[in-house]
């Protein structure tokens, strides 16, 4: 067995899913540590080929096979890819209020956005950002949720230590750029 050649195929039939190691392992059969080093050496390998069009990179516990951002303007020509965040304002406010304080009661969303968050919630959950973890042990016994291994996987962030610092003192959150992110690398 060709570890490298599994562990890449592996890599390459995850797809927009990623895969955990803990998974990687359960194939493999090998130490945890030994796959990081085989997952390390491909992703420097892929780094230093000016010849490959890949890269590996981790967002949460996952890792991810993904095109090079210096062909994203030759691969949008014949696929449609999204470099936009398609959410609106208001999801965008009530993802990052639960991600800043995740997880987080429905009810605590609606009253730093002071209003009603219902269809946020609702579309964040649909779009499997966000997930419903169970009701609180509070009068109302209202929803809590949590961010998802896709919404690392969309920002482009390794944990919620990697969420950008806000300032305590500000109410305005409309204002704030929670993420200004995707999952192409600008070019440096």
């Amino acid at each position: 067995m060709n570890i490298k050649s599994v562990i890449e195929s592996i890599l390459y039939v995850s797809g927009n899913d990623g895969i955990d190691i803990s998974d990687i392992k359960k194939v493999v059969n090998i130490p945890t540590d030994d796959i990081r080093k085989v997952i390390q050496a491909m992703k420097e390998s892929y780094d230093n080929n000016p010849d490959s069009g890949f890269i590996i990179k981790p967002y949460g516990t996952h890792y991810y096979l993904l095109t090079k951002p210096v062909n994203k303007e030759f691969i949008s020509k014949l696929i449609d890819v999204r470099l936009k965040n398609p959410l609106s304002p208001a999801v965008m406010e009530t993802l990052a209020i639960i991600a800043y304080n995740n997880p987080c009661p429905g009810v605590k969303v609606d009253e730093i956005r002071g209003t009603s968050s219902e269809n946020a919630l609702k579309r964040l959950e649909s779009l499997e950002l966000i997930k419903n973890i169970g009701r609180a042990a509070t009068p109302g016994r209202p929803y809590i949720y949590e961010i998802t291994q896709k919404f690392f996987n969309l920002f482009g962030i390794k944990s919620l230590q990697d969420l950008p610092k806000i300032n305590q003192d500000t109410n305005d959150i409309e204002n704030l750029d929670f993420f200004n992110a995707n999952r192409f690398e600008e070019e440096k």
